[in-house]
């Protein structure tokens, strides 16, 4: 790229990230307030160490720490102040967070991200972070090292990832982990497809993911898309790290994570693991209609279906709506050999409400041949 060129991209991208938002009245240019951080001290050969440093954005101290967004990028020295990170460092401090921009060796990139969360998590607080608010970012090909390790059940420092355009090897997502997974639409079919994929994968595990899609953005869409759609985007990824990282929203996350275990649990067809948290649950909340619905649609899954077609029968008709009670309460107690049952419960669910593929359904093959049964399906007469 030529010099000329690469001066309006850097000075594009420091005024795109650091200017207002259309919503937001313009905010201060913040530099680095402390530069060249120590960390750690790595051997680099027999020559002797060397300390891997970091730089540190954040507004004037105040007797209230701030959570962290730690920028994760292969670079050391001057190469980690690439201009993409340091605004990207600026915009975290406008936001009242604190911007790390850390050295990470090439193909050490691990262990020092490991020594640096050390490092923050015990000393942070001399540098004003709040050290149980820490996030990360990482994107395009940095993601590919950056996302397994935050996924990490290990990694429980971590309070929240902001991921952009890449993809990783993940087959099992914290559900203490919020994600910022953020699409440029832009991008080539080959990386938005397994975009697509991996997210899904994470919903379908009742993962704590949000989506965000930049249908105008190209991949580096903060170098090359300078417009509102942009800014946009980047007031919400850091306004996503506040709040995802704010202790009210962690307890939350923390007080319903059985529940969204469970859920999962059903959605990936672990209805073996789903029942046993939803009885736990249930010891604690019997009274609880919409767990005790989970609770034995999981024990139908499983293939408990006595245990399912008898709890069934002591939930709320009212609470829960005819049909969402009626219809996997009737597959249960027709699977339990319970065909009286099972009727009775398809006789529960209005007829305007009642699916009529459960006419062929197979968990009915040993009453479909009934004349009770027939008749739920067929027209009425005139």
């Amino acid at each position: 790229m030529p010099k000329w060129k690469l001066a309006c991209v850097i000075a594009a991208i420091a005024s795109l990230i650091a200017s207002r938002s259309p919503s937001q009245p313009p905010r201060l240019a913040f530099r680095a307030s402390a530069r060249d951080v120590s960390f750690a001290t790595v051997q680099f050969d027999v020559d002797g160490a060397t300390p891997l440093s970091m730089d540190v954005y954040r507004r004037p101290p105040t007797r209230h720490p701030r959570g962290a967004l730690v920028f994760f990028n292969r670079g050391t020295g001057a190469d980690r102040r690439s201009p993409l990170y340091t605004a990207w460092a600026r915009a975290a401090a406008s936001h009242d967070l604190v911007g790390i921009v850390p050295d990470l060796r090439d193909g050490n990139q691990e262990r020092d991200f490991l020594a640096l969360i050390a490092y923050l998590t015990s000393h942070g607080s001399a540098l004003g972070i709040d050290t149980t608010a820490i996030a990360v970012y990482a994107a395009s090909g940095n993601v590919w090292t950056a996302w397994p390790l935050l996924e990490s059940a290990n990694a429980t420092s971590i309070k929240a990832a902001v991921i952009y355009y890449g993809t990783a090897p993940i087959t099992q997502f914290r559900r203490d982990l919020p994600v910022l997974y953020v699409r440029a639409g832009l991008d080539r079919p080959s990386v938005n497809s397994e975009i697509t994929a991996l997210a899904s994968r994470a919903v379908a595990q009742n993962a704590p993911l949000t989506l965000v899609n930049h249908p105008t953005g190209y991949h580096g869409f903060e170098l090359f898309n300078d417009d509102d759609a942009t800014r946009v985007v980047i007031d919400q990824t850091l306004e996503f790290v506040r709040q995802a990282t704010s202790r009210p929203y962690r307890l939350a996350l923390a007080a319903g994570g059985r529940e969204a275990a469970a859920a999962g649990a059903v959605q990936t067809g672990d209805y073996h693991a789903a029942s046993a948290i939803y009885e736990e649950l249930r010891q604690a909340r019997p009274h609880d209609a919409r767990l005790g619905l989970s609770y034995g649609e999981s024990l139908l899954g499983d293939g408990q279906y006595r245990q399912a077609c008898s709890l069934f029968g002591t939930l709320d008709r009212d609470a829960l709506g005819r049909r969402d009670l009626g219809v996997p309460a009737a597959r249960a107690c027709a699977l339990s050999g319970d065909a009286e049952a099972a009727l009775t419960w398809l006789r529960s669910i209005p007829t305007r409400f009642l699916p009529a593929n459960l006419a062929t359904d197979s968990a009915f093959v040993s009453i479909q041949q009934r004349a009770e049964f027939r008749a739920l399906f067929s027209p009425p007469p005139g």
